[in-house]
């Protein structure tokens, strides 16, 4: 306790006050020491303990062979003081973590590679939207009629146009109906806007905490901050196992914190657009998912809950290192939790991005989407980001099964590898709802509800008369 209390990083320290007390101690224990003195039987001591009496025997008997048995315990003290120094100094080399050729020049040129994976991921969706050739589409709001292409057959075009005339007629500043619409329409868009930003702060809070644990393992390695397993686990868990480190405690609320924003924000409903298969103008008039079917009203409710309350498990439960006994239920319960709800996650936006929002069949062109008009900047963002975020997920995958099938790595970079790729997928699954936060954002609409609500049912009626 002494030695943490003061600076130091292992049993007998690191610092020259935690070296002098230790041998001040050993002193005491035992004032009149001889070459023969061996640990009192029947007792059980501690590291620090057996190699104070170790150090102190060694130092009588080199003493009492070289300058007798006269010689004070004043002079005794500063020899044993100097061979716990010189002890502690080949004790570095438990420590060291250049254990290959590789590790030396990552660890040298680590502030490099951090900054240029950070601008890659950072600019390389952007670079990547700018590729294409087409004139960019400006986001809007998505909901609007006037922003979708109606794919009606003759049958039910008919149908369409009575609807969409008593839609029109009743809504007035003085009618019921019209009211009762515009007042769901303006509860929309204010749920919209929060889902948006509370979408925004939980990824903004999950990346934030993970600054802590990456400068630990990546520019300072600390070995009393770093667990000794990293190597065989390289996962940002191992590294924040302990929540009473600064790193372990950042990391468990930020994951908490974000999930719990996620959840209470339902943003699988407010700010992605329906799945355009499933989209029926006649069923969903206001073009929203909670007018859904029912099949994707079960797949978003359970996509906006089953998964972060997976990752609260995740920040609550921690896998630690040598477990023994029922610890095991505990690291059994994270290592389930934390990798089936980051899959669960990621899939759901791909089958959003894939087949709702028909992303992917329509990057490459302006050409409108088969019910909602051209993609905007900020859907083929999610695009990018999701590939980037699967990238990420398979090099932790085959990361992980190579620490597993190799019982004893030694290659601090590996571990590295297989951290990083957790992270950087964990950040960009958080980041996809975040990006539709912010298109949400943007294009919040500048005119009163009453008017969207008659430009909404004005544009049906055009829409469905010329189809």
């Amino acid at each position: 306790w002494l030695n943490v209390f003061l600076g130091g990083k292992r049993a007998y320290g690191s610092s020259p006050i935690i070296r002098r007390v230790t041998g001040c101690l050993c002193v005491v224990e035992a004032p009149y020491p001889t070459a023969a003195m061996q640990a009192p039987p029947e007792r059980e001591q501690s590291r620090t303990i057996r190699q104070c009496q170790e150090t102190r025997a060694a130092a009588w008997a080199g003493t009492e062979a070289t300058r007798g048995p006269s010689t004070s315990p004043g002079a005794v003290f500063l020899d044993d003081a100097k061979i716990f120094e010189d002890e502690e100094s080949a004790d570095e080399g438990l420590y060291d973590f250049a254990d290959s050729t590789c590790d030396e020049p990552c660890y040298r040129n680590s502030a490099y590679w951090m900054l240029a994976l950070l601008f890659m991921l950072v600019s390389g969706p952007f670079i990547v939207v700018s590729l294409n050739g087409t004139s960019r589409s400006q986001s809007g709001d998505f909901r609007r009629w006037d922003a979708m292409q109606l794919q009606t057959g003759p049958s039910q075009a008919t149908s369409n146009v009575t609807y969409s005339k008593k839609v029109f007629e009743s809504i007035d500043e003085h009618n019921v109906g019209g009211a009762a619409l515009a007042a769901i329409v303006g509860l929309g868009r204010v749920r919209s806007l929060q889902s948006a930003l509370l979408a925004v702060i939980g990824w903004l809070v999950v990346f934030a905490g993970t600054f802590t644990a990456s400068v630990i393992v990546t520019r300072d390695r600390d070995e009393a901050l770093i667990p000794q397993d990293f190597r065989q686990k390289g996962t940002i868990s191992n590294v924040t196992q302990d929540a009473m480190t600064p790193h372990g405690r950042l990391w468990a609320t930020a994951l908490g914190t974000g999930s719990i924003l996620l959840i209470s924000s339902g943003y699988t409903y407010w700010i992605y657009r329906s799945w355009a298969p499933m989209m029926s103008p006649k069923d969903n008039p206001l073009v929203t998912p909670v007018l859904q079917h029912t099949t994707e009203r079960w797949w978003r409710t359970a996509w906006a809950t089953v998964p972060y309350v997976g990752f609260l498990l995740t920040a609550m439960i921690p896998s630690l290192s040598g477990v023994q006994g029922y610890e095991v239920a505990l690291t059994a319960v994270h290592n389930i939790c934390a990798p089936l709800s980051m899959l669960f996650c990621v899939v759901m936006e791909s089958v959003q991005l894939i087949y709702g929002e028909n992303a992917f069949a329509y990057f490459w062109t302006d050409e409108p989407t088969p019910v909602y008009g051209p993609l905007t900047t900020f859907q083929r963002l999610r695009v990018v980001i999701l590939l980037e975020c699967w990238t990420a997920g398979a090099v932790f995958v085959v990361t992980q099964g190579y620490l597993f099938f190799q019982q004893e790595n030694k290659r601090y970079w590996v571990a590295l590898i297989s951290y990083y790729g957790e992270v950087v997928g964990l950040s960009l699954a958080f980041a996809l709802p975040a990006i539709a936060g912010i298109e949400i954002i943007i294009s919040e609409e500048k005119t009163d509800v009453i008017s969207e609500v008659r430009e909404m049912a004005l544009a049906l009626l055009n829409m469905t008369e010329s189809s």
